[in-house]
């Protein structure tokens, strides 16, 4: 019996994966487990030489029954295969994720907890990004290695040669995404698989667009200060598509879509972290509370520095 390494045996219920899948489904779980991430189109190349080599009959309209029959097995193991369009190609993309997704330790593993530390310092600074830019420098990230605490605030640095070989493998492993200008922001991978977590934590830091509702790091957003529509760019090209004067969704006002979230792939992050002011801290200032501390609207490295 062909069956996927390492998810197996549970604790409770050593057959709860295997019960009830055919070879079909088990080899395609394997090979997803090996990628975590495929666009669509891989997905149905993978499952039709599947198919080939177990002799069952291809039918690509019915690949989306074969991922809910996945699921379904999957459901108890905390696993699910999740599907969405990619931030910057607009190509359809099914990965295989951790639905544990509030705990980072349970999700990324294989790493020490000294490097999730640095995961989780970096995770912050580009969903706290300021101006919505979701991404960090090369020479933040960097710096970043050299302020890790552990919870006794005992200092965890990580040396500067093995943080840019962390970060290589945190790309490799599709966690984030280096531009050609070297700047880091999230992947679709972190983005699907790390949702709960990033909702529970950053609550409406963490924008949706506006039409698919899927989490958005890398778009457009209405040139209306006030107003809350953000849109993935292959959304905005969707639905402006039969309109010759494009007009925002939510308030109505033109929308050129000049006005960007995240970074063009060309264009240099700030050297220094800029973090955006979280909601509670705004309260904080409301009420008087920690006035020194809580009102300041930048969080940069200088600062964090002199703290």
């Amino acid at each position: 019996m062909l069956t996927p390494p390492g998810l197996l045996l549970h604790p409770k219920h050593p057959d709860m994966i295997t019960s009830g899948f055919t070879n079909t489904h088990r080899l395609f779980l394997q090979a997803a487990i090996s990628r975590r991430l495929m666009t669509q189109a891989a997905a149905l190349n993978v499952y039709s030489q599947i198919c080939n080599v177990t002799e069952e009959q291809f039918d690509q309209d019915q690949f989306q029954d074969f991922i809910t029959q996945l699921n379904e097995g999957l459901n108890n193991v905390e696993l699910e295969f999740r599907q969405a369009q990619d931030e910057i190609s607009g190509e359809a993309v099914v990965a295989l994720t951790n639905t544990n997704g509030q705990k980072i330790a349970q999700v990324a593993t294989g790493y020490s907890p000294t490097e999730l530390e640095y995961f989780k310092h970096l995770l912050d600074a580009i969903i706290m990004a300021d101006d919505e830019a979701f991404c960090i420098s090369s020479t933040a990230a960097l710096h970043e290695a050299g302020k890790l605490k552990n919870k006794e605030n005992k200092a965890l640095a990580i040396p500067k040669r093995e943080a840019e070989n962390l970060l290589d493998r945190f790309v490799a492993d599709k966690w984030f995404i280096r531009s050609a200008a070297g700047a880091y922001s999230l992947s679709m991978r972190s983005l699907l698989e790390l949702q709960t977590y990033l909702k529970e934590t950053y609550g409406d830091q963490v924008q949706e667009c506006t039409l698919c509702m899927e989490i958005i790091t890398k778009g457009q957003r209405c040139e209306v200060a006030a107003c809350s529509s953000r849109l993935h760019h292959h959304c905005a090209s969707q639905y402006f598509k039969n309109m010759s004067n494009p007009v925002c969704p939510t308030c109505h006002s033109a929308w050129p879509g000049r006005v960007l979230i995240g970074l063009p792939d060309k264009t240099s992050a700030p050297s220094m972290i800029r973090r955006r002011r979280r909601e509670n801290d705004v309260a904080g200032d409301r009420e008087g509370e920690d006035g020194n501390a809580r009102g300041e609207a930048e969080d940069d490295d200088e600062d964090e520095d002199a703290r």
